[in-house]
């Protein structure tokens, strides 16, 4: 470290020196979802500049070919004038074909000292790209909006120069922050909106993506809209009170299989977490069954850790798993590495089995960390 004083500026303001500084823009998309990392309004202004924009779909490497191709279609059909480039930062593929086309635009418009700049949102893989294109770690990667060191040039070759400080794209709203999968499902307050622009967007993908997965008849755009998500919601028999369709819980799920890539743009392999664990949690709700503070969860974990029969067990694998107790559902996460991983497979299994926690604790019994989750089943 230099121990100088890391200077922070507004994003807003990084992305526009960089689009009045430079003579080529790359706006670094995540090639998974690049609709849903675009910033149209951003770029209609470098556009309105006229300065060269270069989309950048990096992680391509998780993407098959043909998808690419379609986005790259999509984009060009918008702006024949801009340039589509597949790049993987990771394994530094696709970088030279990038470089390639940032000389053929400077030697086309006779600029001989040309300066380059990368905008784009949090995550897409702005700084892996500068890194990438440079053969060196010069941007400072990470969420950071705003961070910079003050105006710092990199050689890309002899006569062309790259900002090292990525223009970080701040998203305008919480559908933005949605689509991007920065706002976690759980958390949106009104989440119809954001699952009607999802599936617009899918839809003008292809067409048939929607009818694929939720097995539902649609003519165009115009009928994805409130009565749709109701029709998703019938199918999936989300009825809340009266027989009415849980309107909140269908669009929720529409939003959640999304973010975890079930419902996508081309059919993904979505990993499981690598470690397996046991479902049977009886050993230790059996210590719960005439317990008065069941509705606690610190309570619970006060109670089990005085269980000398639990603090002794030398478990093999972590184990997770509910139990019905009077009217509330306990969640237990028993023998995790750390007390974070419990909280997070709580959660999950919560999500999954439609449960609503409303108590949560940490703890331990013995060696064996413990967290549990109470709650109700929606």
């Amino acid at each position: 470290m230099s121990g100088k004083k890391i200077k922070r500026v507004p994003a807003k303001k990084i992305a526009h020196k960089i689009i009045n500084e430079c003579h080529i823009i790359l706006a670094v998309l995540d090639a998974r979802n690049p609709e849903g990392t675009r910033n149209k309004n951003l770029e209609d202004k470098i556009k309105e500049s006229n300065k060269k924009l270069i989309y950048v779909l990096n992680k391509a490497d998780l993407v098959p070919v043909k998808i690419l191709e379609r986005w790259k279609e999509i984009i060009k059909s918008e702006n024949p004038e801009v340039s589509v480039v597949f790049v993987s930062s990771k394994h530094k593929k696709g970088t030279k074909i990038l470089r390639d086309n940032i000389k053929k635009y400077l030697q086309l418009k006779g600029i001989k000292e040309g300066k380059v700049g990368v905008i784009g949102y949090p995550n897409v893989g702005k700084s892996s790209l500068i890194n990438a294109l440079t053969g060196k770690k010069s941007a400072a990667s990470g969420l950071v909006a705003g961070l910079t060191k003050g105006e710092q040039w990199i050689k890309l070759t002899k006569n062309i120069k790259l900002l090292d400080t990525p223009g970080v794209i701040e998203p305008k709203d919480e559908d933005e922050l949605v689509m991007i999968g920065a706002f976690r499902y759980e958390k949106i307050e009104n989440p119809v909106e954001p699952a009607i622009k999802i599936l617009k967007n899918l839809y003008a993908f292809d067409e048939n993506i929607i009818k694929k997965y939720y097995g539902i008849e649609i003519n165009n755009t115009e009928d994805i809209n409130e009565e749709f998500i109701e029709k998703i919601g019938k199918k999936l028999n989300y009825l809340g009170k009266n027989g009415i369709i849980d309107m909140k819980r269908t669009a929720k799920s529409i939003i959640k299989d999304y973010q975890d890539g079930k419902l996508n743009y081309y059919p993904m392999k979505v990993k499981k977490y690598g470690q397996k664990r046991g479902k049977n949690i009886e050993f230790i709700a059996k210590y719960l069954e005439d317990f008065p503070f069941i509705d606690d969860a610190n309570s619970i974990i006060s109670h089990l850790s005085d269980i000398s029969e639990l603090s002794n067990m030398n478990i093999k694998q972590p184990i997770i798993g509910s139990k019905k107790i009077d009217d509330v559902v306990v969640v237990i996460s028993f023998g995790e590495k750390t007390a974070d991983s419990g909280r997070k497979k709580v959660e999950e299994y919560a999500r999954n089995n439609n449960i609503s926690l409303y108590s949560t604790g940490k703890g331990r019994c013995g060696g064996n960390r413990l967290f549990v989750g109470v709650g109700e089943s929606n």
